[in-house]
């Protein structure tokens, strides 16, 4: 991989990561580095396994040799991913439970 073809996918996944972000139902993360990691990786997971279903034809046009359709489905991937990973890890806070005493009426 050329350098600038790694700084090609770094500032796409980072673009990529807050267009995602708004539209999903969440907010963006506190942390700047993750806004641009988990789609870097669907990006980079997507180039390794999707070369299936575009094939080698005008399908899917390559920039820098980053291609368009696969960045977008692979960025999108990483950031429901990242989504899923957060949600699971900061649930939703349970409501305070009613106190009942069992003692005397007044």
């Amino acid at each position: 991989m050329d350098i600038g073809t790694f700084l090609l996918m770094l500032g796409l996944s980072y673009c990529m990561g807050l267009l995602w972000y708004e539209l999903l139902p969440g907010r963006l993360p506190e942390h700047t580095y993750r806004v641009a990691a988990y789609p870097f990786f669907g990006i980079f997971a997507a180039h390794a396994l999707l070369p299936w279903m575009f094939g080698t034809s005008m399908a899917d046009p390559a920039v820098g040799g980053v291609h368009i359709f696969t960045a977008l489905i692979g960025s999108l991937v990483g950031v429901i991913l990242d989504w899923i990973i957060s949600q699971a890890r900061h649930p939703a806070t349970m409501p305070t439970m009613r106190t009942v005493s069992h003692g005397a009426a007044a």
